[in-house]
């Protein structure tokens, strides 16, 4: 009954399906509200990077009670980790994303700063049934081939770096983690600039012991209890990359310089002090390896002497370090060795007292604002982030002033017997230099406050705008402002009003003619100046679109011409009189100047339409997508809503043709 049928002129038949009508008619209004309010809302909308969480997976191995979680030479008793087994949860959180794997482990790109390693577990897990498995002290202090300064007790947790997989550095030890006063929540590490740039693999160790009740029986008349006990080992291993290192500079990219040499600082005196390498130095004739920066662009020096680096839109500005030496048989000999400074401290930079391990790599920072921010200690550096023969990258640089020194101790053990070394001596030095990076470029950019667009050199705008420096601290911006006045007789004078630095994120948005005038100090570069008019001022307007100045344009006053609303200039068409002999005007004038009339107001006529024409394709381009796809639909509903009656009055004329 839902279905009515017709013949068309071929014989065959058409079925109407009325619902079928209904339901697609209002499908494409609802299609037509949909894109309307898509196109509207994505036209504003900005997408953020969402931070991320992973839940690594790892590897789950048993041991017997009297293993030390040797899961580096374990044959058999491998399992991988099904979520279930493992005593909590394992997570990495930051702007990144996965990468596939990498040594058959996973590989996670980092879009943007550093991750979080965090470990979660369940509280309620230590307060179980002693006939379930429950943690208990481990007083071993040995996990696999890693010998511990405390005890395990409650659960330890170690984490190990490593640039080529091979030689793990622990980064992290935490023994008794699973107890009531433990909060694991925070982040037990953050990762470095360092490893993210030349890419590092990681391995987590979280290792326990448990054990349950499984009865009891009797030994003589004592009852003995019947406990199983088992060791734990959870493995996390993974490799972590910057996103965009393959963007950056190359070790063996050209230009590069080398910077620093090795200095004597004597012994225990926070590396402060200035002495000569002599023959009698055992850090005499050889070097420990080699600072060099390559990345940029060219290189100059500053009023100080210091080495500026110049950097181009591109460059990336790299700090590299060559390690020449095996740190365990310097300069091939096993006598000399790189030594942990366990109670190494820096004077100069007011560093404490810490463990600075086989050398500490250090970075301070001073601003364009001439703040010098907190020094970057890596610890360790030597052993943990330096191969002999490869090139390390340090750091990627932007603009600002740094200071870079590498301290660490050689011990020299020349008198041994046996294993046992007779009266060491200890020696303190360290490579210390200092360098600037600026940009080469010589551009600021103005951007509309409301619209978001950069503007150009003669732009005009409305609303005002912000100076954008793009990062380039450095330059020297001068702006002058200056207003329009017009006398009696209609002539434009301008009038400054005032003429100052500018800075980075100022707004301009008061009415008037704003110069900028930038400088590169660094560079033989000349002098950018760029002009924005602010306002609804219809001489700007004339201004921006003509690219003339205030003496050209009085000029052009003073030929009588209009100045419209929308800044055209509109020149007035004056009659001119053609004298030429008489017999010729008497045959020729009037159709020659019948002709030439009919030429002007058809030209004049064309210049109208074109700038009408102009206008509209300006006022037409201003439409937006959302509203011409909006017509589109419309039209469409109204084309099917209109098909539908006319098949519908056919019908109903088919059925009464019919009775």
């Amino acid at each position: 009954n839902n279905y009515n049928s017709k013949f068309n002129e071929r014989g065959y038949i058409t079925v109407i399906n009325k619902k079928i009508w209904k339901i697609f008619t209002s499908i494409l209004v609802i299609v037509l509200f949909c894109t309307i309010i898509l196109f509207t809302y994505t036209g504003q909308q900005t997408v953020y990077a969402a931070e991320s969480i992973e839940n690594v997976k790892g590897e789950y191995y048993e041991f017997d009670a009297k293993n030390d979680y040797e899961f580096s030479i374990v044959e058999s008793s491998a399992i991988a980790v099904t979520g279930e087994n493992t005593f909590g949860i394992f997570s990495l959180s930051g702007n990144f994303t996965e990468a596939g794997e990498r040594k058959d482990i996973p590989t996670y790109s980092v879009k943007d700063g550093n991750l979080d390693f965090s470990y979660d577990f369940d509280k309620s897990l230590l307060n179980v049934e002693e006939t379930e498995w429950h943690l208990i002290d481990d007083k071993a202090k040995k996990v696999d081939i890693i010998t511990l300064e405390n005890n395990i007790m409650k659960g330890t947790l170690i984490l190990q770096s490593s640039l080529d997989g091979e030689t793990w550095i622990e980064d992290v030890i935490k023994t008794d983690i699973f107890n009531e006063n433990t909060d694991l929540n925070e982040a037990f590490y953050i990762t470095k600039n360092i490893q993210q740039q030349n890419g590092c693999y990681f391995r987590v160790i979280v290792a326990y012991e448990m054990e349950k009740k499984t009865g009891s029986h009797k030994v003589a008349l004592v009852t003995v209890d019947d406990i199983l006990k088992k060791k734990i080992a959870e493995v996390y291993e993974f490799y972590i990359i910057d996103n965009d290192i393959s963007n950056s500079a190359l070790p063996n990219a050209v230009p590069r310089m080398e910077l620093g040499s090795k200095i004597n600082t004597g012994k225990d005196n926070g590396y402060s002090g200035n002495n000569s390498v002599d023959k009698d130095d055992p850090h005499y004739g050889w070097d420990l390896g080699m600072f060099y920066v390559n990345g940029y662009t060219r290189e100059s020096k500053n009023d100080d002497g210091n080495i500026v680096f110049m950097k181009n839109v591109g460059d990336k500005v790299t700090l590299w370090f060559n390690l020449k030496q095996n740190i365990n048989e310097l300069n091939g000999s096993d006598d000399l060795i790189i030594s942990e400074d366990k109670k190494g401290y820096y004077k100069e930079y007011e560093i404490e007292q810490t463990n600075f391990g086989h050398g500490a790599l250090i970075v301070r920072y001073t601003d364009y604002e001439g703040v010098i921010h907190d020094p970057v200690i890596y610890t360790n550096y030597l052993k943990a982030n330096a191969r002999t023969g490869a090139n390390t990258r340090v750091q990627l640089f932007e603009e600002g002033d740094y200071e870079v020194t590498l301290n660490y101790e050689i011990k020299n053990n020349p008198r041994k017997l046996g294993p046992i070394s007779v009266v060491p001596t200890y020696s303190n030095y360290k490579i210390a230099f200092e360098f600037s990076i600026r940009n080469g470029n010589c551009m600021v950019f103005p951007f509309d406050i409301i619209k978001k667009n950069e503007l150009f050199n003669n732009a005009i705008t409305e609303n005002g705008f912000k100076l954008d420096m793009a990062k380039s601290r450095y330059l020297t911006i001068d702006v002058t402002k200056s207003v329009l006045k017009v006398d009696t007789d209609g002539y434009l004078t301008e009038d400054i009003r005032f003429n100052r630095p500018a800075k980075d994120g100022e707004v301009y948005s008061d009415e008037g003619i704003y110069t900028f005038t930038t400088k590169n100090l660094y560079t033989d570069s000349i002098p950018t100046t760029k002009t924005i008019y602010v306002g609804d001022n219809k001489y700007f307007k004339t201004f921006s679109k003509f690219g003339i100045s205030i003496r050209e344009l009085n000029g052009k006053i003073a030929s009588g011409v209009e100045i419209e609303d929308d800044g055209t200039i509109v020149e007035s068409v004056e009659e001119k009189v053609i004298s030429i002999d008489k017999e010729t005007t008497e045959a020729q004038s009037p159709n020659i100047k019948s002709e030439e009339v009919s030429k002007n107001d058809e030209s004049l006529e064309l210049e109208i339409l074109n700038q009408e024409n102009g206008a509209n394709i300006i006022k037409m381009n201003k439409l937006s997508a959302p509203i011409i796809i909006g017509i589109i639909l419309i039209v469409c509903v109204i084309f099917v809503f209109v098909i539908r009656k006319r098949k519908s009055s056919r019908q109903n004329k088919w059925e009464d043709g019919n009775k």
